[in-house]
């Protein structure tokens, strides 16, 4: 058993991204039932509803498993729609409007709805529930609240993809720290108006492992065993996976989202922002190249998508991939089958096995 693997009192060093529209009770669950550690997605979950869902999961295994929240000080206190310029608003969703025509949706001038500040009250939840793991991405926790989890038996590990950030998590008094990977599909784990840092997962983990003491999770590109293998040959004591859960029987994603990641290479990715105000990896689509063709402004603080709820539904219905948010890392050509979640642990745990060795059997040979 790995160093990690103990400190998360799991079997295997393989984390489960919360990701949202794709983790609830039955991945999570399946996940840690299966000797990883599965999380569950906690952000647009109101309280009571968290609670219920955390529950869920402690019915369905006895074993460790996390909640995953942001932190981004756009959410803390969420932004005020009221705020937003009015010729903003109207150029956001004149480019929503066109996606909104092909789909056959009435055009809109709304304000998005504002976003309920409940991301304290989630805090509460985890740490009254003891939650094993508390995963934390666009963001840092206090050290007073890593303080208040540790008080509660609670591992805490934070996503990143800079190493002053990890510096920064590690300051904070965190047990752990993902380092992302540019190739990492979903939202870039990013809080500062910064520069594009878009670190590679090769690159960035070893540098992240020699600045900080904490155990480091690499994340990014990641798919099979032999990213585990790699993995932990660059000083990471484990990883996180979100593309290869997605498409898996128990993730809630939609089956277009997992039909074209099993179809996928891995150039079928780009970034953007045109899903929800903040930089993402997804696949590309007709929504996000009309979006970036048009040039439009996109909302802060989660409000982008607040806006585009109906086109994301209507896509939903009609199964339109092409206007859905289907977020995947550059691991999508590594994945063309949808095994259960369980059967995902059990095949990475063994290629790694096979990996490792044949790579011990090889520096026996050079030495």
């Amino acid at each position: 058993m790995s160093s990690l693997a103990r400190l998360l009192n799991v079997r295997y060093p393989i984390l489960q991204s919360g990701m949202g529209r794709v983790a609830g009770p039955q991945l999570t669950a399946e996940v840690s039932r299966a000797g990883a550690l599965g999380i569950l997605a906690g952000l647009n979950l109101a309280p009571d509803d968290l609670r219920t869902q955390i529950r869920h999961i402690r019915a369905l295994t006895d074993r460790p498993f996390g909640v995953n929240l942001w932190l981004h000080p756009e959410l803390r206190p969420p932004v005020d729609p009221a705020t937003i310029p009015s010729g903003t608003l109207h150029a956001t969703n004149a480019a929503l409007n066109s996606a909104r025509g092909v789909l056959g949706l009435a055009p809109s001038n709304a304000a998005p709805p504002r976003r309920a500040d409940t991301i304290d009250a989630a805090i509460d939840v985890i740490v009254d529930e003891r939650v094993p793991v508390w995963s934390i991405g666009l963001g840092l926790p206090s050290r007073d609240a890593v303080a208040r989890c540790h008080d509660r038996g609670i591992h805490v590990t934070v996503m990143v993809e800079t190493v002053a950030d990890a510096r920064a998590a590690a300051a904070a008094g965190v047990d752990s720290i993902v380092a992302q990977g540019s190739e990492a599909g979903g939202h870039r784990s990013r809080w500062r108006r910064s520069p594009d840092a878009a670190v590679g997962t090769l690159a960035l983990v070893p540098e992240v492992v020699d600045a900080v003491s904490v155990p480091v999770i690499a994340a990014g590109g990641i798919a099979d065993g032999r990213g585990l293998a790699a993995a932990l040959a660059l000083g990471a004591g484990g990883v996180m996976m979100g593309t290869r859960f997605v498409a898996t029987k128990e993730s809630m994603a939609p089956d277009f989202w997992k039909r074209r990641i099993i179809e996928a290479a891995s150039d079928a990715t780009v970034v953007t922002t045109a899903f929800t105000g903040l930089p993402a990896r997804v696949l590309r689509s007709r929504f996000a190249d009309d979006y970036a063709k048009a040039a439009a402004p996109v909302l802060p603080g989660l409000l982008q998508a607040a806006l585009e709820q109906d086109i994301w539904a209507e896509a939903t219905r009609t199964n339109n991939a092409e206007f859905f948010p289907l977020y995947a890392g550059q691991s999508v050509g590594l994945i063309d089958d949808l095994p259960s979640a369980s059967e995902v642990v059990r095949a990475i745990v063994r290629e790694a096995g096979e990996t490792l060795a044949r790579l011990h059997a090889l520096s026996n040979e050079l030495s």
